[in-house]
């Protein structure tokens, strides 16, 4: 997971940690550490959540929480149904 950009769009937004927290559902403490933590610790309703607070697009979102993974997934996928092979 990418904390420096993950923090970097919060801040970008004007959004601190216990706003989000407070969209969570969770403490302050706890989203700290999951903001802090270079593993992913968020859960996927969590995520849905935070893309819509923070304004993420698929890019910014599959940065942040994938590592680039889901669009290497889509291309390789896209490859291989243009090739006839899906």
């Amino acid at each position: 997971m990418n904390v420096r950009m993950l923090k970097a769009k919060r801040v970008e937004k004007n959004l601190r940690q216990k706003d989000l927290a407070a969209a969570l559902g969770i403490t302050e403490k706890a989203m700290c550490h999951k903001e802090c933590s270079s593993e992913n610790k968020f859960k996927a309703e969590e995520m849905l959540t935070l893309v819509k607070q923070l304004d993420l697009s698929f890019a910014e979102f599959d940065a942040i929480f994938f590592n680039h993974e889901l669009t290497k997934c889509l291309r390789r996928t896209q490859k291989l149904t243009k090739n006839g092979a899906g």
